[in-house]
């Protein structure tokens, strides 16, 4: 296969990298900085991630290094479609299908399921830290069923993609019991992704989801690209036993949210075809793209009640703004001399995605002693994606999580954390997909009149082969993390 590192002008490639289901809600990393004791109440160097007010409590230089294993299944049952009409259901059935991630920081770029800061308290007046780590991070790979097919590849075949974050965080004390904090920082995106288009959808007669009308696009982004920018935002409130503490994280800045990542490295195969018939010649002039989607902005809230020296309670609520995800355009640019892109191959295909905002509830109980500290927590996430809106890359339910952790001190400011986390999501049916191939046909009969609802469907993205089905997901995290104090 043939890739190609050459830039177009105006080359645009938008693809549903945002709603792979390998993380907490479709995008974000919940294990990043969870070392089951951090939380907005908290007063060490994961505060920078969770709520930079908390680096005002910080007292003298500290280190913190940590990171978490995922492993992450799903399996999808999808309903029996008709070949003709690709509507459910219908004699062609499909076998079950899994796949699979994992996430750990040991790779390139860094910051995938890692966390690393340093930083101090100065005196009673500031707190600073700088700290490497990724918010968004995600990966599921499709598994070929037994006969060797992928009954998910219309919408998922594989993905990976991380968000490195390069962040400063300051911190001041307003008064004797609020603590103000800010953190700008950069954002290092990068991204790859596989998956097929069926080239027979609109036409009259043809059979559906057939693998021989299959284009497969296969697209990543390569080296470092010029950052996005974001901003949080914290206060933190402690009187007596009670702390209370609130904090922002904005979307990327100055473009509504939304990032738009040149993707250097594309492949696509048209049907029955090789790579090389959509380029001038074997070895350039390929078409290149872009990867365009959006990040949601996140609110935090937490409380903490210590009720004596050893035990306290903490209630974290987050609520994560998935709500501007909704539709995706797929835009590929290449040599105006290939005869098969445009033709053969959609060089213009739209994506729906419409998901909703989510809510993060976490309950913890800690126990500490002098020498170690124990917690237990119990975290419900609502769904980000709607019944009828899952499909192979973007599975999200309902999910409950419980977690136990431990902190030991292995020499007097030496800390050392490990924590175990178990996910499991309630399956979903998607009842009537969202996804209508029917919708193609009858835009196309209609002459792609936009004022039809036919068109309207396919204009939104919603005229894909149906995704209807039952879809499971289940994860398992092991997060160490080791704190010095100086």
């Amino acid at each position: 296969m043939l890739r190609s590192r050459r830039h177009f002008p105006l080359a645009a490639l938008a693809v549903p990298l945002l709603c792979t289901r390998a993380v907490a809600g479709p995008l974000d990393d919940a294990r990043v900085a969870d070392s089951g004791f951090s939380g907005p109440t908290s007063g060490d160097l994961a505060s920078i991630y969770w709520n930079p007010a908390g680096l005002g409590l910080l007292q003298g230089p500290q280190i913190m290094l940590g990171g978490a294993w995922q492993s992450t299944s799903v399996a999808v049952e999808r309903a029996s479609i008709d070949p003709t009409t690709g509507t459910s259901p219908g004699p062609t059935t499909f076998p079950s299908a899994s796949g699979s991630s994992t996430l750990h920081p040991f790779r390139w770029p860094p910051g995938s399921s890692g966390f690393f800061a340093i930083g101090a308290g100065i005196g009673h007046r500031f707190g600073i830290a700088l700290a490497l780590y990724s918010p968004f991070s995600s990966a599921l790979t499709m598994k070929p069923t037994a006969d060797g097919e992928l009954p998910t590849r219309y919408h998922l075949v594989d993905m990976r993609f991380d968000h490195t974050a390069l962040a400063t965080g300051l911190a001041i004390h307003a008064s004797e019991s609020i603590q103000l904090g800010v953190v700008p920082g950069f954002l290092f995106p990068s991204a790859h992704l596989v998956l097929d288009e069926d080239t027979a959808l609109g036409r009259s007669g043809a059979t559906l989801e057939d693998p021989g009308m299959a284009a497969r696009y296969d697209l990543a982004s390569s080296g470092l690209r010029a950052p996005w920018y974001f901003l949080s935002l914290g206060a933190h409130y402690r009187r007596g036993r009670f702390s209370l503490g609130l904090a922002y994280t904005s979307a990327p800045l100055g473009t509504g949210g939304l990032i738009a990542l040149p993707m250097n490295d594309v492949q696509i195969t048209p049907p029955g075809g090789a790579p090389a018939d959509l380029c001038v010649t074997p070895t350039s002039g390929c078409p290149v793209g872009q990867l365009r989607y959006r990040l949601p902005s996140i609110y935090t809230l937490g409380a903490t009640w210590t009720a004596n020296e050893h035990w306290s309670a903490t209630g974290i609520v987050r609520w994560l703004r998935y709500g501007a995800v909704d539709n995706i355009t797929v835009l590929v640019s290449g040599p105006a001399a290939s005869p098969v892109l445009g033709t053969t191959v959609p060089d213009h295909i739209v994506l729906y995605q419409g998901f909703r905002d989510s809510f993060d509830l976490r309950g913890r109980a800690a126990y500490e002693a002098k020498h170690y500290r124990l917690a237990g927590t119990l975290r419900l996430e609502s769904s980000a994606v709607p019944a009828s809106h899952v499909n192979a890359a973007a599975i999200d339910g309902w999910k409950l999580e419980p977690q136990v952790a431990g902190e030991f001190r292995v020499w007097r400011q030496v800390r050392l954390t490990a924590a175990y986390t178990f996910t499991y999501m309630f399956p979903v049916d998607t009842g009537a997909s969202v996804f209508n191939p029917q919708a193609a046909t009858a835009c196309a009969a209609a002459g792609g009149d936009l004022t039809t609802p036919a068109c309207q469907a396919r204009m939104n993205g919603q005229a894909r082969p149906s995704a209807a089905g039952t879809y499971h997901m289940w994860r398992q995290a092991v997060s160490v993390f080791t704190s010095f104090g100086f």
